[in-house]
């Protein structure tokens, strides 16, 4: 049995690839946060009132403004190569805390462009700089209980707002998504266009793999690696056909923590 450190590491480490894979893709495309580009800081900057502060602009402000933004999403990839080579305290905290802030910045800095995975990116790190912070294995195993509530309660409200949506108990869901631009794949959506029964099937295995996923914690070690495996299966999916693959890397991040709540 894994000791509650070596579980976070390891989260750590996983949640660190979809790090420097959301950070590599920013660096990729810098003009995205250029001043003239839609997540611009000119405008950016007077979407939240805090942000229109005096005292923020000339403080955490000026590490938003272009091109020193770009400063901070290069700190996140060192922290996260960082972590991957597991540190020691304080360090860890420290780049945990660095990868947590800077993606809350980040988010602030945007209103446009994020998703569930820079979401539970901030969660894992947030927790993880709390735990390395503290030190405490007790700390340890809260934290690992709390990703693990958090990656269910994740699973289950999205389970169940599709459930109640007409579109995915019809099974017309998926070719509808698969059919847009943003996170298409033509081929995909072609197949399933055609062949509604699979369609349907699809949506519904996603409807109850995200439903049931809380049935992880109940100590059936048999259920709890089903559902973590069906998982896992279902954002490889994803990252192939829909190309969301930071979001393959943030929630298999949680993974370990409930493993280790489902088995001790």
């Amino acid at each position: 049995m894994f000791a509650s450190s070596d579980v976070l590491y390891l989260s750590a480490a996983i949640g660190s690839v979809a790090v420097i894979i959301g950070s590599s893709e920013r660096l990729a495309t810098p003009q995205l946060l250029a001043d003239g580009a839609l997540a611009g800081w000119r405008v950016s900057s007077t979407s939240i009132p805090l942000l229109t502060r005096r005292s923020f602009q000339a403080s955490v402000g000026r590490l938003l403004v272009y091109p020193r933004v770009l400063g901070l999403v290069a700190a996140c990839v060192a922290c996260a190569v960082l972590l991957m080579l597991r540190p020691s305290w304080p360090v860890n905290a420290v780049a945990a805390g660095v990868i947590a802030t800077t993606y809350i910045l980040l988010s602030m800095r945007s209103r446009f462009g994020g998703d569930g995975a820079d979401q539970m990116t901030i969660v894992v790190f947030a927790s993880l700089a709390l735990a390395f912070g503290i030190g405490q294995e007790r700390a340890e195993v809260i934290v690992l209980w709390f990703l693990a509530a958090q990656v269910c309660l994740a699973y289950f409200t999205a389970g169940v707002a599709k459930l109640v949506s007409p579109l995915w108990r019809s099974g017309a869901a998926l070719p509808e998504i698969l059919a847009t631009r943003a996170y298409g794949h033509p081929r995909a959506a072609e197949i399933l266009a055609r062949h509604r029964l699979v369609a349907t099937a699809m949506c519904w295995s996603v409807i109850l793999l995200e439903c049931s996923f809380p049935l992880a914690l109940l100590g059936i070690r048999p259920l709890t690696y089903l559902l973590v495996i069906s998982g896992a299966l279902l954002h490889i999916g994803t990252a192939i056909l829909m190309r969301l693959n930071t979001f393959l890397w943030a929630f298999l991040a949680t993974y370990p923590a409930v493993i280790f709540c489902a088995t001790t």
